[in-house]
């Protein structure tokens, strides 16, 4: 008997999860572990909070906390 599939998240969720994640200290592979097999998205946001340049890294996680609290803001994150 085969297993189900995964649950497949939506990008905007699972951009979210990977970066409140990185917020809280996950890092290396623990940081998308649950999702599953990375997503086209999740491998976007893994590879900018992995630059190697602390600055770009600062950048992009302060740019998805901030989609964060504004999704938080017009209660869409799903």
């Amino acid at each position: 008997m085969a297993l189900p599939a995964s649950p497949r998240f939506e990008p905007d969720f699972e951009r979210a999860f990977v970066a409140m994640r990185y917020f809280v200290g996950a890092r290396g592979h623990d940081l998308a572990e649950p999702l599953g097999p990375p997503s086209p998205a999740v491998t976007e946001t893994l590879a900018r909070l992995r630059h190697e340049d602390r600055q770009r890294r600062a950048e992009a996680l302060a740019a998805e906390v901030g989609r964060v609290v504004r999704a938080l803001d017009a209660r869409t994150l799903r």
